[in-house]
């Protein structure tokens, strides 16, 4: 498998468009080598960070609606109305952010350790 950096055809866009694109599909594909190809690229074309960490942020972004839909699946199938630890009290289900609880886990409520829940706990760990 070969990674390219270069277009392989005039399409109209632009050489950095292109390159944070493949940035972003290599988040999406777990592809760690074209990640490092592509940030090396946009680095030389002298695209900032901040904008690579953009299409970072969108590419996790739109790869973690899955993993979301099939929490929501597990949460209704699983557990009797309650959240990510079979009780209320995540942040999502609060309408806030995840991140945005700090210390008051509802894991913590239940007697659980900060998470314990995985990944699917609203709270920051």
């Amino acid at each position: 498998m070969t990674t390219q950096t270069a277009p392989q055809a005039d399409t109209g866009l632009a050489e950095i468009t292109l390159n944070l694109v493949a940035l972003g599909a290599a988040v999406g594909a777990n592809a760690e080598r074209a990640f490092r190809a592509h940030t090396s690229r946009l680095e030389a074309l002298g695209v900032s960070k901040d904008d690579m960490i953009q299409a970072v942020n969108m590419a996790l972004r739109v790869k973690g609606d899955p993993h979301q839909m099939m929490l929501a699946l597990a949460e209704t199938t699983l557990t009797e109305g309650g959240g990510c630890c079979g009780g209320g009290g995540c942040c999502e289900t609060e309408g806030k952010e995840k991140g945005d609880c700090g210390d008051d886990c509802a894991c913590e409520a239940e007697g659980k350790a900060k998470g314990d829940c995985g990944d699917d706990c609203g709270c920051s760990k």
